[in-house]
Protein backbone atom coordinates (compact mmCIF):
# COMPACT_ATOMS: atom_id res chain seq x y z
CA UNK A 1 0.00 0.00 0.00
CA UNK A 2 2.28 2.79 1.23
CA UNK A 3 2.70 5.78 -0.93
CA UNK A 4 -0.81 4.76 -3.24
CA UNK A 5 -2.81 5.44 -0.72
CA UNK A 6 -4.18 8.48 0.13
CA UNK A 7 -3.31 10.12 3.55
CA UNK A 8 -5.84 10.03 6.01
CA UNK A 9 -6.39 11.61 9.69
CA UNK A 10 -6.20 9.40 12.82
CA UNK A 11 -9.72 9.71 13.36
CA UNK A 12 -10.13 8.84 9.77
CA UNK A 13 -8.15 5.57 9.83
CA UNK A 14 -9.99 4.46 13.30
CA UNK A 15 -13.43 5.09 11.34
CA UNK A 16 -12.59 3.07 8.09
CA UNK A 17 -11.54 0.13 9.74
CA UNK A 18 -14.14 0.35 13.05
CA UNK A 19 -11.27 0.36 14.98
CA UNK A 20 -11.85 1.52 18.52
CA UNK A 21 -9.67 4.01 20.58
CA UNK A 22 -8.57 1.46 23.02
CA UNK A 23 -8.02 -1.19 20.44
CA UNK A 24 -5.21 1.31 18.50
CA UNK A 25 -4.08 2.11 21.60
CA UNK A 26 -2.96 -1.34 22.54
CA UNK A 27 -1.30 -1.48 19.13
CA UNK A 28 0.66 1.40 19.34
CA UNK A 29 1.54 1.05 23.66
CA UNK A 30 -0.29 4.21 24.13
CA UNK A 31 -3.81 4.81 26.57
CA UNK A 32 -7.35 5.22 25.35
CA UNK A 33 -6.68 9.10 26.44
CA UNK A 34 -3.37 9.58 24.28
CA UNK A 35 -5.39 8.28 21.00
CA UNK A 36 -7.83 10.56 21.93
CA UNK A 37 -6.03 13.34 22.25
CA UNK A 38 -4.75 12.49 18.94
CA UNK A 39 -8.02 12.49 17.45
CA UNK A 40 -8.96 15.77 18.94
CA UNK A 41 -5.94 17.46 17.11
CA UNK A 42 -2.87 17.32 19.70
CA UNK A 43 0.54 16.17 17.55
CA UNK A 44 2.04 12.93 18.99
CA UNK A 45 5.85 13.02 19.63
CA UNK A 46 7.62 11.85 16.31
CA UNK A 47 8.59 8.66 17.74
CA UNK A 48 4.84 8.02 18.31
CA UNK A 49 3.94 9.22 15.10
CA UNK A 50 6.34 7.13 13.57
CA UNK A 51 4.52 3.91 15.88
CA UNK A 52 1.29 5.26 14.27
CA UNK A 53 2.52 5.27 10.55
CA UNK A 54 3.46 1.41 11.20
CA UNK A 55 0.50 0.62 13.06
CA UNK A 56 -1.48 1.95 10.01
CA UNK A 57 0.73 0.61 7.07
CA UNK A 58 1.50 4.42 6.60
CA UNK A 59 -1.89 5.22 5.90
CA UNK A 60 -1.46 7.61 8.67
CA UNK A 61 2.03 8.90 7.80
CA UNK A 62 4.77 10.86 9.80
CA UNK A 63 4.14 13.82 7.62
CA UNK A 64 0.18 13.87 8.09
CA UNK A 65 0.92 15.53 11.90
CA UNK A 66 3.10 18.42 10.17
CA UNK A 67 0.48 18.96 7.24
CA UNK A 68 -2.34 19.53 10.02
CA UNK A 69 0.21 21.71 12.36
CA UNK A 70 0.42 23.76 9.17
CA UNK A 71 -3.37 24.27 8.35
CA UNK A 72 -3.83 25.09 12.17
CA UNK A 73 -1.37 27.86 12.08
CA UNK A 74 -2.82 28.88 8.88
Amino acid sequence: MGMMCAMMTLTQYLEAKKITQAEFAGRIGATQGTVSKLCAGRNPSWRLAARIARATDNEVPVTIWAQLAEDDAA
